[in-house]
């Protein structure tokens, strides 16, 4: 990419937050943007989006990257997004229900049931078919007008140019046809079957008018963002291992052995394994529901103010293997116990779920490095996970990783690098964040293991 005065645009559609980057032609960074996006959960296992709101943040987001892009030509735009989190739009392309993020569990019991007809899916077919089925079933009125079923980044590559897809990766690994026929449900409702290498399209007139774009630049839909956030961390070999902290905890691994959880990378001809606990939600609910002064930084600071071990405190993350859900327990509460402590266990109890995390993936392959990104990779909770886990951390210089994923991912597509692997490449490491010898995290962890397992359910 030796031409000046161009650049990229990345865009990603995440739990709580549109971000959108745009990079010159050497990955570095000229603008980004990041705006807030409302999660609804009215009750237990209820998690939606407003599909109006997500349009109007994306629109948003890229007026005020293309602000300050002064007369560089775009490229190109990707886009990536939480996966899978389905928008469901009648044939005039609006929403007909609240958009069904991939933290909602009202459809997994279903899915589970429907295992036994339709045979063994994974996580794309209970989450996309089991949704649909539980709709179909329950509100009937609704499914009969749903013209369109598109998973986020689609969404946002039909806002930009009117056409709508699906990620030929899901059908390739599951099989999303047959299962949807065999469900009742019309696979042509999921749109055109595409792949991160094809130009879904170009910005349209209305998209251009919203979005300060040119009309007529090339849009792709990229991998899923936690693939996409590999490209972003600059992953391309074996045991290259990202943290992305965000509202669910993206960890993720490239390997060479394909295992019965793994996906094809496309980076190298390696297999991508993750996890992805939504952990950040916790944290999100003691800062913003319980927590004094419902202030991140503030929250941080007593955490910081506690010691290594919060006096006895352990705060448990537990899970469901099955359904994206979440709880948590604190385990030796006592009086002599304060905020300071509440929150510094939390923050340790993500270095310990991490490390486990490690501990799992190694028995694949060793972990290589790990590269840290995202809204929650601040100095102190990066420095606790190194000194927790045992091994150095990279910041890569841009921390919205899988929106430029997103943008490197277009720029293969369009022929700006050769593949992913080189565009993964490109990537720039800021820093490199070590632990402290502390060795009292290691009696912690076991005694950690020990709670989770009396506690029962493990992600």
């Amino acid at each position: 990419m030796a031409e000046g005065g161009r650049c990229l645009i990345g865009v990603d559609v995440g739990t709580t937050a549109v971000k959108s980057v745009a990079v010159d032609e050497c990955c570095e960074l000229l603008a980004e943007a990041r705006l807030p996006l409302t999660l609804f959960s009215p009750s237990r296992g209820i998690f939606t989006h407003d599909a109006g709101e997500i349009r109007d943040k994306v629109f948003e987001s890229l007026r005020l990257v293309m602000r300050n892009l002064e007369k560089r030509r775009v490229e190109a735009v990707g886009v990536t997004g939480q996966s899978v989190s389905l928008v469901l739009l009648d044939k005039s392309g609006n929403p007909v229900y609240p958009v069904l993020s991939h933290l909602d569990n009202r459809a997994d019991l279903a899915a589970m049931g429907l295992e036994n007809s339709l045979g063994k899916m994974g996580y794309i077919g209970r989450k996309l078919v089991g949704n649909l089925a539980w709709l179909k079933k329950h509100e009937p009125n609704v499914f009969e007008k749903v013209s369109k079923v598109l998973d986020m980044k689609e969404y946002v590559g039909y806002l930009l140019t009117g056409r709508s897809s699906v990620d030929k990766l899901w059908f390739m690994v599951e099989d999303l046809e047959r299962l949807c026929l065999d469900a009742g449900i019309n696979p042509s409702l999921l749109g055109e079957v595409m792949s991160y290498s094809d130009v879904l399209g170009y910005v349209d007139d209305k998209a251009a008018e919203r979005a300060g774009l040119k009309r007529g630049v090339p849009v792709v839909v990229a991998l899923g963002d936690s693939l996409a956030a590999m490209i972003g961390s600059g992953a391309v070999e074996e045991g290259d291992m990202v943290d992305v902290a965000g509202a669910t905890e993206v960890m993720a691994m490239l390997v060479k052995e394909k295992t019965p959880h793994s996906y094809p990378s496309y980076i190298s001809g390696l297999n991508m394994i993750s996890i992805s606990p939504p952990l950040g939600l916790i944290h999100k609910w003691l800062v913003e529901k319980i927590s004094p002064n419902s202030d991140y930084m503030a929250f941080e600071r007593l955490a910081e103010d506690a010691s290594p071990g919060s006096d006895g405190l352990m705060f448990v993350a537990q899970g469901s293997k099955t359904m994206k859900d979440v709880e948590a327990s604190l385990v030796s509460l006592s009086f002599c116990h304060g905020w300071n402590h509440v929150a510094r266990s939390f923050f340790e109890a993500v270095a310990y779920e991490l490390r486990r995390v490690v501990e799992i993936f190694e028995q694949v392959t060793k972990v290589r490095r790990i590269v840290s990104s995202g809204g929650g990779a601040t100095r102190f909770v990066t420095k606790l996970k190194a000194t927790v886990v045992g091994k150095p951390f990279q910041i890569p210089k841009i921390r919205e990783t899988a929106a430029l994923g997103a943008a490197l991912t277009a720029a293969t597509a369009t022929g700006l690098f050769k593949n992913l692997a080189e565009a993964a490449s490109s990537v720039k490491i800021a820093e490199t964040i070590h632990g402290e010898n502390q060795p009292i995290y290691d009696e912690l962890y076991r005694q950690y293991l020990a709670s989770k397992n009396r506690l029962g359910a493990d992600f």
